[in-house]
């Protein structure tokens, strides 16, 4: 019998309401038991990605994988038996964020032909080695699809640990890696069975062949697509290898759009030129994929910026650091790349000086040592390199803050912006009450100092320590080994 139950049958009956409604009070002042999975950060300095100022001293709950409270250490009550994360002298942000990246980025002949059917695992060592690196949720916008969605359902299930995916699969309009999109000459050093099968496995029947279709037909591919286990549409407005050349119509475009959007996801397209932007944000895309990106020669136009604000559309850039443009320009200064990134410097900086919403992005992924080694670019790939998975998000987030974005901004540029521009802002993206626990810990300040965000303390994910000194778990990749 419970203890107030016991003493109300034992005592008169107005002495009993007074006892009892004692104990009541007690009880409810006394911290209950912890559920099998409470966490309590105290202590520390939370930022809260919201855009307000930093609480010092504060305590963060997280019960069964949301966060339940938040705020002065005063005001949570910690149940008893939770686990204490000591928090003093710390910073707690949210968990970081890829608008857009690669897990699986390996198109050379011997990875593709080697891990035929391991690309799951190569995703899964990504995954890791983002998680180590404080990105709690990546956006993955090309690959292929199977191989993302057995890693990123084996992640949700608690089958293996790594950041939470979502995944776009292929880039609507572009071929496989072995297409003229991408390593087309590779193609002829394969049998053509296994050329075709590599693309295939990429292209999932949105290959370059979209491109011929009216809106009207091209509405039905995109709805075969969409009934398939993707996230989010990614398309291509201008070309990957032809940077210079246009890909769908503005009818297309609207197609494509309307069709994602009427299937409940987002929609973003991949633009290189000034035309393929303000054609995307026509069509009503929700995101512009590297919109940083406007050619070798042309700024994006300040009335084009304009429109982006007024519609609000998103844009994840490609930030590099002045170091690593520096090397570009120094090492490299007839290389396809270097004039693209001169100019997008100033498309970030026009950017940012406007307001538009950007969103940290590196089209990283993970890095084979030994190809790294054999590099002919290698004393421009080594400094802040933006494509390394785990290292290229830290070295865009200084790019941002060269660029003059200002402290609190950078932090949303990697939390809530990108959240807010996938429509996922309900669960992720902020430290607040009702939300995931997702969150690191920095032993340094990010508002005093862009590289501070590498001063990783822990990661905690859906409201568990993560023990990132054992990521990633089976590396396939990352763990070659190159000849002294």
């Amino acid at each position: 019998m419970p203890l107030a139950s016991a003493l109300a049958t034992s005592l008169p009956t107005s002495r009993a309401t007074t006892l009892v409604s004692a104990l009541a009070a007690i009880l409810l002042a006394w911290p209950a038991p912890a559920s099998a999975q409470t966490l309590a950060i105290t202590g520390a300095t939370v930022i809260d990605g919201t855009g307000r100022a930093a609480m010092p001293d504060a305590t963060v709950l997280i019960v069964d994988g949301r966060i339940a409270a938040l705020g002065a250490a005063r005001t949570v009550t910690i149940p008893v038996g939770a686990t204490r994360v000591d928090g003093r002298g710390k910073f707690v942000i949210p968990g970081l964020m890829d608008a857009n990246l690669h897990l699986y980025l390996n198109g050379d002949l011997e990875s593709l032909i080697t891990l035929e059917d391991r690309y799951h695992e190569v995703v899964l060592e990504g995954a890791q080695i983002a998680l180590r690196s404080g990105l709690t949720t990546v956006f993955d916008t090309w690959g292929p699809r199977a191989a993302l969605v057995k890693a990123r359902d084996m992640i949700a299930a608690g089958q293996a640990p790594g950041s939470r995916i979502f995944l776009a699969g292929n880039i609507i309009g572009f071929g496989g890696p072995l297409s003229p999109d991408f390593r087309g000459a590779s193609a002829a050093h394969v049998s053509k069975a296994f050329a075709a099968r590599t693309n295939a496995t990429w292209e999932q029947g949105t290959g370059r062949e979209l491109l011929w279709m009216p809106p009207d037909t091209l509405r039905l591919a995109i709805q075969r697509y969409t009934a398939l286990d993707v996230d989010f549409l990614k398309y291509g407005g201008s070309g990957h290898v032809d940077m210079n050349f246009l890909s769908f119509s503005e009818r297309q475009q609207r197609a494509i759009v309307e069709e994602g959007h009427r299937a409940g996801k987002t929609v973003q397209a991949h633009v290189t030129s000034p035309e393929s932007i303000d054609m995307a944000i026509e069509a009503g895309a929700d995101i512009l994929t590297h919109g940083d990106i406007s050619g070798p020669r042309y700024p994006i136009p300040p009335e084009t910026i304009q429109k982006l604000l007024a519609r609000g559309t998103a844009v994840s850039v490609l930030a590099i650091s002045k170091r690593q443009l520096e090397a570009l320009q120094t090492h490299a200064p007839k290389g396809v790349l270097t004039p693209y990134m001169t100019i997008a410097a100033t498309n970030i900086r026009n950017m940012v000086r406007a307001g538009v919403p950007l969103l940290v992005s590196t089209d990283a992924g993970v890095q084979d040592p030994v190809l790294l080694s054999e590099s002919s670019t290698l004393a421009v790939d080594t400094v802040d390199a933006r494509v390394k998975l785990g290292e290229g998000h830290f070295n865009a987030m200084v790019g941002l803050e060269e660029a003059g974005m200002a402290p609190m901004e950078i932090l949303k540029s990697a939390t809530s912006h990108v959240a807010r521009a996938y429509k996922v802002d309900r669960d992720l993206g902020t430290l607040e009450v009702g939300k995931v626990g997702d969150v690191v810990i920095l032993d340094a300040n990010p508002l005093e100092g862009a590289r501070n965000y590498r001063r990783i303390h822990s990661v905690i994910k859906d409201g568990k320590l993560v023990d990132i000194a054992r990521l990633p778990v089976s590396p396939v990749i990352s763990n070659k080994k190159t000849r002294p």
